[in-house]
């Protein structure tokens, strides 16, 4: 009897210690799942933020240039007997331009054009750097694109089926009246026959639509993102409609799934087939990162719970590799999007943010301010007389004296064109015409190389009041420049 009652009690130990043993990793499987696929969302969500940071830089770019370009030399362009024109070489660009129409290019659409190749500026960097972008262009609506990395226009050139693509309908006027930036579901490149997405982001000047600013990616690489670390099961990228997107086991065409969402990476449900899903958004209403376990595959995991800890040690290395690789490109981009490339000096977005800390600061030490507003003597003709190349030269070595000049806590910015501002925090109220003269005698250290002259500047400088807002000021100091313009230039005025 007492026997009996032994191998009962073993019985049930056993069985008890089995079962709390069996629910303890099933937990540990779904806690190394949930951890894998909220990192696999977190590293998803930051790529896919990079791409759309990329593309709303260039339509910026490329807006700010349309609306404030200089006039440039006529662009000449090279008609094909298949009835496109490609523009002619005589300036190295990182892509193709190619459109169709007459081959006399009309002032604003060569206007369009010189603002597309601006985006040269950003991208040329960016096709250095990145292995992941396909392609990256401006389609515009007067039937030309401007395409980077350069392609033969035998394997691509403009046609008007263009505007018979997805990315153009869904992006344009008509269906997309918020002006909102899209991503496409996946589709077959015209160019490479591989599978990629778009990040399309319209562009308009006031109202009228000229086109759409697009970055093309590559399918394998959304798919190298949902295999970062190791988990049982597959995660997904699904579209708003259900489509997969990218998946670990490889693209299929077409493909479509409709899994039980929520938007809590530690929510587990169930389908009709008794598969576990996870799931969260990646883009709010746009995209989905889904992860399917069935159940075959949790009752082996458990089974080889043992091996878990070598599987976290190499996921935990995956995700720092990317993760650093996607902190060193989100830092270019963050750059690209506070600092004027030229000059070095920052653009307007980057003033106004190191202007609000310092205005805060100079309150808070009761420290004067004053702001100088700087422009180049008669650049329209240096650009005029020796070309833009000229021009360029002389902002990009007065932006490497200005900065060089300058102390750490004046803010120095590119204000537009030949215009440049500085916020200048004084001690003494009287320090600042002494300080500004100091700046201006730096910045005209810039010599025109073509005939070894130097240039002039002209400027208003005045002082910020307790109160005052910045703009206030600038509107202040501009007036000043306006009158030192009057008066003869090479010279400042100060209130």
């Amino acid at each position: 009897m007492k026997s009996k009652w032994f191998i009962s009690g073993l019985a049930v130990f056993v069985v008890a210690t089995c079962g709390a043993t069996l629910v303890r990793h099933l937990h540990i499987v779904k806690d190394e799942i949930e951890h894998t696929v909220k990192s696999r969302n977190e590293l998803m969500g930051k790529f896919v933020r990079l791409q759309r940071n990329r593309v709303l830089v260039l339509a910026n770019r490329l807006l700010n240039e349309y609306q404030h370009l200089q006039p440039g030399v006529p662009l000449v362009v090279q008609q094909h007997p298949e009835g496109f024109w490609q523009l002619a070489p005589t300036t190295p660009i990182a892509g193709t331009l190619t459109g169709m129409g007459p081959s006399a290019l009309s002032p604003a659409v060569e206007r369009e054009i010189y603002a597309a190749l601006s985006l040269d500026v950003q991208i040329k960097p960016i096709l250095k750097q990145d292995s992941d972008t396909v392609w990256e262009y401006f389609l515009s609506a007067n039937q030309f694109i401007y395409l980077t990395p350069a392609t033969p226009v035998t394997n691509f050139h403009f046609r008007p089926s263009l505007y018979q693509r997805q990315h153009w309908l869904d992006a344009g006027p008509v269906a997309n009246k918020e002006r909102r930036l899209i991503i496409t579901e996946p589709y077959e490149d015209v160019a490479s026959k591989d599978w990629i997405i778009t990040f399309a982001q319209p562009v308009y000047a006031d109202d009228q639509f000229l086109g759409i600013v697009a970055l093309d990616l590559n399918v394998d690489t959304l798919e190298q993102l949902t295999t970062i670390g190791s988990a049982v099961g597959e995660s997904m990228l699904l579209s708003e409609h259900g489509q997969v997107i990218a998946r670990q086991s490889g693209f299929q065409p077409g493909l479509i799934m409709r899994p039980p969402l929520t938007n809590k990476l530690i929510d587990w449900r169930e389908d009709e087939a008794n598969d576990l899903w996870l799931s969260g958004p990646v883009v709010e209403d746009e995209l989905w990162l889904v992860h399917r376990l069935t159940r075959g595959e949790l009752y082996w995991a458990v089974a080889r719970e043992s091996l878990g800890v070598w599987t976290m040690v190499i996921m935990f290395s995956l995700l720092m590799l990317i993760s650093l690789r996607l902190r060193k490109t989100l830092v270019v981009v963050t750059r690209l999007t506070r600092v004027d490339s030229l000059t070095k000096a920052l653009n307007r977005r980057g003033f106004y943010e190191e202007a609000e800390r310092a205005i805060a600061i100079a309150q808070r030490r009761k420290s004067v301010l004053a702001v100088l507003i700087l422009d180049i003597d008669y650049f329209k003709k240096i650009n005029d007389n020796y070309g833009h190349a000229e021009g360029d030269s002389v902002l990009k070595q007065l932006g490497s004296h200005i900065n060089s000049a300058r102390r750490p806590y004046d803010i120095f910015c590119r204000w537009g064109g030949e215009e440049f501002l500085l916020l200048l925090s004084l001690d003494r109220a009287e320090d600042a015409l002494p300080v500004a003269e100091r700046m201006r005698s730096e910045a005209q250290r810039t010599t025109i190389h073509a005939d070894n002259s130097f240039i002039t500047l002209s400027g208003g400088l005045v002082l910020m009041g307790a109160d005052e807002l910045i703009d206030d000021a600038v509107k202040r100091a501009d007036e000043l420049l306006y009158h030192a313009k009057q008066a003869g230039r090479n010279r400042i005025i100060y209130e």
